[in-house]
């Protein structure tokens, strides 16, 4: 788990409040739409899978805010089962966070735990420190570095898609969530997030 106590001044950083917040706006509905950011079929969905309220966070694994965010979905995550979150990578910080995001994406069964060790990485990221992070919770990074080279064009269109979406969306940067529909640029506290998904479930 993330050690760093939560600053939620950061995680506010630049935002409106979530009662000012608009559904995402039409010009987004044209491409992409909500399915195809929350319901990509080549993103393994962490918290369970068959939740009825979908969170997806645009994130970059050197994105201090991001890591701050993480903490607090998985407080929700914890205490509220129904939701399904899905990760976004959009690798802004450039070719580091990039092999981050593919190795993730890489490394099967181990993928949640890769993201947990990743998300809580207080340390800047290379690649060497990356095979590291993933090694210590078991992956076999040979083999996985071995696999990406197989799969890299397939991981390297999901990055495009998802780098489209963040686009269409005007992000400025990460993190951004797309909650139950709505558009959120920012990061948010956990209790602001349980707002979010109360509305998400009320329709």
């Amino acid at each position: 788990m993330f050690a760093q106590p939560v600053n939620r001044r950061l995680l506010l950083k630049g935002a409106a409040s979530l009662a000012a917040l608009a559904p995402l706006p039409a010009w987004a509905t044209i491409a992409p739409t909500v399915t195809e950011v929350a319901f990509d079929p080549a993103i393994p969905a962490l918290g369970n899978p068959q939740g009825d309220v979908t969170i997806a966070e645009f994130v970059d694994y050197q994105c201090p805010v991001c890591k701050l965010v993480f903490v607090e979905l998985k407080k929700l995550m914890a205490e509220d089962h129904g939701i399904r979150l899905v990760m976004k990578d959009w690798p802004i910080f450039g070719d580091v966070s990039r092999d981050a995001a593919r190795m993730a994406l890489s490394a099967g069964p181990y993928y949640s735990a890769a993201v947990d060790a990743l998300m809580a990485n207080e340390r800047g990221l290379s690649e060497h420190r990356t095979d590291d992070i993933l090694g210590a919770i078991g992956v076999d990074v040979a083999g996985a570095r071995a696999g990406l080279a197989a799969r890299q064009p397939e991981i390297d269109a999901l990055l495009s898609r998802n780098d489209a979406q963040a686009t269409a969306f005007r992000l400025q940067g990460t993190p951004a969530l797309v909650i139950g529909g709505r558009l959120f640029k920012r990061g948010m506290p956990v209790a602001e997030l349980r707002e979010a998904v109360a509305r998400a479930r009320a329709g």
